[in-house]
């Protein structure tokens, strides 16, 4: 079972990764089986799919930041964050998300849930 220690550390190497634009790094902690549905409400991407959303999504390049501690409980990390995503056309939207990981007994992430909606999202001009 996963320790806290463990689930913030996934969390910071997460939000460390996408700063950097090492989506494979992202990719390393999810399980071989893991679902992401960002955002929820969306279809999930699984598997194979899961590493070409991450670059499509942050083709431009990305700035994140927690803006609240990492929330863990038994196999679970809910963690609030603003998100600058620039896209190719020099445009940025900025997201507010809360991101939930659900935990395997071997400490991979097997589910990501983003939340955030329309009232979440600003975008400006480049």
């Amino acid at each position: 079972m996963p320790t806290p220690e463990h689930m913030t550390e996934i969390v910071n190497r997460y939000l460390g990764a996408i700063n950097a634009g090492n989506m494979e790094a992202v990719m390393s902690i999810y399980a071989d089986n893991a679902k992401v549905e960002d955002p929820v409400g969306t279809e999930p991407k699984t598997g194979a799919d899961i590493l070409p959303f991450y670059q499509r999504a942050f083709a431009g390049g990305a700035k994140v930041e927690l803006t609240g501690p990492p929330r863990v409980s038994a196999r679970a990390a809910a963690f609030p964050f603003h998100a600058e995503i620039k896209s190719v056309d020099g445009a940025v939207t900025h997201i507010d998300v809360i991101d939930i990981f659900e935990f395997d007994d071997d400490g991979k992430v097997v589910k990501m849930t983003a939340h955030f909606g329309p009232g979440n999202v600003t975008r400006s001009e480049g």
